[in-house]
């Protein structure tokens, strides 16, 4: 089944195909750039890539201040990163520097803790000693005594009833006695 054109529509048809034949046309002419396309330039020289220029004077040179102002540019830029990199590294050192005194606080801390619980297990050892030492013959408990620095001789006598710490003295030989008698024996830690 064939269908056949109208004499009107034909004549439309041919009218329209026309006119857009025509506005392409006017566009070519007038404004290739709309079609997306671009006309050669007028100058010839300026148009042909392969033409050589005649003249070894004109050749574009690179002229020095450009090579001067790039190097200023890189320079410039290199100088950037080492300041941005020098500005990272003294915030790194700055908190590594507040971190280090964090720490010694916090060491200085634990190590005072340590100190108090190690001088309060020293008391108790001791105060366990001297209750062993109270029901112990003072001859004995002497000649134990002697072989202690002065000092800890001291601290057990102290924590001692004081009867028996008497008659322990009197067992030691006079030069200990009078050593641990007149070093210092700290009380004992709460």
């Amino acid at each position: 089944m064939s269908r056949r054109v109208s004499a009107g529509m034909a004549l439309l048809l041919v009218l329209l195909s026309s006119t857009a034949v025509l506005v392409v046309g006017v566009f070519l002419i007038l404004r290739p750039e709309w079609l997306g396309l671009r006309l050669p330039a007028t100058d010839s020289l300026a148009s042909d890539p392969h033409a050589l220029p005649e003249t070894l004077d004109s050749l574009p040179l690179p002229s020095p201040w450009e090579d001067l102002h790039e190097q200023l540019r890189y320079s410039a830029a290199r100088e950037a990163a080492l300041l941005d990199s020098l500005n990272r590294l003294r915030h790194h050192t700055d908190s590594l520097r507040t971190e280090l005194q964090r720490l010694r606080s916090e060491l200085l801390l634990w190590q005072q803790r340590w100190s108090q619980q190690s001088d309060t297990l020293r008391w108790q050892h001791y105060e366990a000693f001297a209750k062993i030492y109270n029901n112990a013959p003072p001859e004995e408990v002497a000649r134990i005594l002697e072989q202690l620095p002065p000092q800890e001789a001291a601290r057990i006598l102290k924590a001692m009833n004081r009867r028996q710490a008497a008659r322990v003295i009197t067992a030691l030989p006079p030069e200990y006695a009078a050593a641990a008698l007149n070093s210092p024996a700290p009380p004992p830690s709460p």
